[in-house]
């Protein structure tokens, strides 16, 4: 035979050519078949008979010289899940093997020894859990690595080689659900409006103005405090400042952002303030602290109250079947160990039903994911399938939850409580979206 030029794949003989141009062209065929298989293969973690997944949970046993949580058993609440899902046959043939990475919630460097333990150490496929604000940049940012538990800024969105999914609506999606809802619920007819913040809060702020602008509300005077947020005498007085500005400019309304939820309030308190204009929130975990602080709170300031978020109330989340049947199973591998009721819990009860929740809802988010992605696991194939599942429940989401492409806060269901004078709290109004 004459001189030729052999094409191999994986070592088998494709095809022989002549030199030198089919030499040429040869390579560029097997370029774009690598690079085609490489774009179409396994992503890391992935094999054909088992997906490696890291989960983060909150160290609290590093924390009881300065606070005694329990927040459940994190690794039983997993394992027993994942046992089940791998007793009847995995995820599209595939078992679940997970990489436990506890993180003391203290600090910074934990949860950067958690990502490099996960990420590269063991290689994992996605990373489940537990994160900070600053601890998602490792995971998606610096490393290409999935996670399911956070949601992400629009800028740490912008810089995000990998997918990111949260059953918690963010900030940026939360505020202008909840700002029509306030609208509907007639909040802003016939109001003059005040809008406060802290400097902490101005992103927020911008969302809050711009979609209140678009309402046509009348909206008269705005007002960041700025003092510093560990100076709590500052704080208070910076808001008696604005108190007074507000009150000269006519308001009737104010819509406190964020940390203002609290601050607002206990500032009116502290003064001893005659000026109640009602009181909207918008976030209800900044309202309720002020509701539930030792130092009590005035019936008059929340006189009307508005206030929503993205966290369903503990009835919803303990009530749901799909949580029932879930917080069931891992019950049963540790019989021993009561998990508690939130719906019933007092002050001093062991908030053990947390982790069990936690695991409940991301395993549940990811298997529904995987499953969707196919033969073929990787980023890609991960957030193509969960923007093609539509809308989708999980166990104690209280509503549906969709994430289309370059969304993963799943958009969820919003909460919004008024404030119940007669049983002295937030109580849940409606549910929405």
């Amino acid at each position: 035979m004459g001189q030729g030029f052999i094409c191999t794949e994986g070592g088998e003989v494709k095809i022989r050519l002549g030199l030198p141009l089919m030499a040429f062209i040869c390579s560029l065929q097997l370029a774009t078949t690598a690079s085609a298989s490489a774009s179409a293969g396994n992503g890391p973690g992935v094999a054909p008979s088992t997906i490696h997944i890291g989960i983060t949970y909150p160290d609290l046993t590093a924390l009881k010289n300065v606070i005694n949580v329990d927040a459940g058993n994190y690794q039983v609440a997993y394992d027993t899940l994942i046992n089940q899902i791998n007793a009847q046959g995995g995820l599209n043939g595939r078992k679940i093997v997970p990489v436990y990475a506890p993180v003391n919630p203290l600090g910074t460097a934990p949860a950067a020894t958690a990502c490099t333990h996960l990420t590269e150490d063991n290689n994992v496929f996605a990373v489940l859990g537990f994160f900070q604000p600053a601890d998602t940049g490792c995971y998606v940012q610096v490393h290409d690595t999935p996670i399911i538990g956070a949601s992400l800024t629009s800028t740490q969105a912008a810089r995000a080689k990998a997918p990111w999914f949260s059953t918690v609506i963010s900030d940026s999606d939360l505020i202008p659900k909840e700002m029509t809802i306030f609208k509907r619920e007639g909040a802003f007819a016939g109001q003059k409006l005040g809008v406060v913040g802290t400097s902490a809060d101005q992103q927020d702020m911008a969302v809050v103005l711009s979609v209140l602008h678009k309402m046509k509300t009348d909206i008269v005077q705005t007002a960041v405090n700025s003092a510093p947020v560990t100076d709590t005498a500052a704080q208070t007085q910076e808001y008696a400042t604005i108190a007074s500005k507000f009150q000269s400019s006519g308001v009737t309304s104010v819509v406190a952002v964020g940390d203002s939820g609290n601050g607002w309030p206990a500032a009116l308190q502290s003064a001893q303030s005659s000026y109640h204009p009602r009181l909207i929130a918008s976030n209800y975990i900044t309202l309720d602290a002020y509701v539930s602080n030792k130092a009590g709170h005035s019936q008059a300031i929340l006189k009307n109250a508005l206030t929503a978020g993205g966290y369903p109330p503990a009835s919803i989340v303990w009530n749901d079947p799909a949580m029932n049947r879930c917080i069931s199973r891992i019950q049963k591998a540790e019989p021993n160990a009561p998990i508690n009721n939130p719906v019933t819990a007092s002050s001093t009860t062991s908030m053990n039903w947390v982790a069990p929740e936690v695991a409940c809802q991301q395993m549940a988010l990811f298997s529904d994911f995987v499953r969707a992605a196919g033969k073929t696991l990787n980023n890609q194939t991960l957030s193509k399938a969960a923007s093609s599942l539509g809308k989708i429940t999980i166990p104690g989401g209280g509503g549906s939850f969709q994430f289309p492409s370059g969304s993963g806060d799943g958009n969820g269901p919003v909460f919004v409580y008024a404030w119940n004078p007669a049983k002295d709290t937030l109580q849940l109004k409606t549910t929405a979206g």
